[in-house]
């Protein structure tokens, strides 16, 4: 394998690095995406997290993958319709991995942190499963993340209180703040409909809801939790605990075998049919694992 870099760049926001291989016969594909070429993946009521938040997507491909055509051609279409998206497409049957793990092709990495593996085939499931993972990586890049978890612990402890057991529900309660904090300036209540002025004194009006809100203690008190569910007290936290194992223990058992199946098979196959077997299975997995139950 070599260590060339030689790229080409298309409208400025889509690299091809290197344009050789199946990057080389899909160059005309992603140009036609870019020149208002059919957009057959990516409907129309498809959106991003954010239009301040540039989203770089760098996407790992081989020669011998059978779904990375599929992969480059959605990102073309991304890229496309949105301009605070870039993407870098490496073909490593040619270069050097540009980030690790990667055990199956089409490989993704979105803003130098959120990776993932696959994608689903169907336009329904390629819609929701890239929304969750550019998602993932506004929160997880957001400039205000770790001055917002902060202010969420630091009240939380002061208190006795814990966030929401479920981790599903508490990161989009912190995407919805972190909105705010971009619409706003202020992390407003997620769960109370703001004030509106024309005079602009937004800030005015609802201070009474910047999270953690006046209105936490009393609502803790009486049902257990915050209206919109960030914080909870102990006691809520272990019944929902025991509730959730009670259904599901059986599941993060059957969970764990497959995990580690998947580590076996991962170490075992490395080419020719068996690889497609295993990448294919590997990225079925991951579209039920999307929709399973926390």
């Amino acid at each position: 394998m070599g260590v060339t870099m030689e790229m080409e760049v298309i409208e400025g926001r889509f690299y091809l690095i290197p344009p050789k291989g199946i990057l080389e016969n899909l160059k005309p594909v992603v140009v036609e995406k870019f020149n208002g070429g059919d957009l057959k993946y990516i409907g129309n009521g498809f959106g991003l997290p954010s239009d301040k938040m540039t989203f770089n997507i760098e996407c790992v491909v081989d020669d011998d993958c059978e779904i990375c055509p599929t992969a480059v051609e959605i990102l073309a279409e991304l890229a496309a319709r949105f301009r605070n998206v870039v993407v870098k497409v490496y073909n490593i049957t040619y270069v050097e991995k540009p980030f690790e793990p990667i055990t199956a092709t089409p490989a993704f990495r979105i803003n130098g942190k959120v990776k993932f593996s696959g994608i689903p085939l169907d336009p329904e499931g390629i819609n929701l499963y890239f929304s969750e993972f550019l998602k993932e990586a506004y929160i997880s890049t957001h400039p205000k993340l770790n001055w917002l978890l902060d202010r969420i612990r630091r009240f939380a402890e002061i208190y006795g209180y814990m966030r929401n057991p479920s981790d599903s529900a508490y990161m989009n309660i912190i995407y919805r703040l972190l909105k705010n904090i971009d619409d706003y300036g202020y992390p407003f209540c997620p769960c109370r409909p703001l004030r509106q002025s024309d005079e602009g004194r937004i800030y005015e009006l609802n201070k009474d809801r910047v999270c953690p809100c006046r209105y936490v203690h009393i609502e803790i008190k009486t049902k257990g939790h915050c209206l919109c569910g960030l914080f909870w007290s102990k006691e809520k936290v272990d019944e929902y605990i025991k509730n959730r194992l009670s259904k599901y223990g059986w599941l993060i058992k059957e969970i764990d075998k497959v995990q580690k199946a998947l580590e076996e098979l991962k170490k075992r196959v490395i080419s020719g049919r068996g690889r497609i077997l295993a990448e294919t299975v590997i990225n079925k997995l991951q579209e039920i694992y999307v929709s399973l139950p926390e």
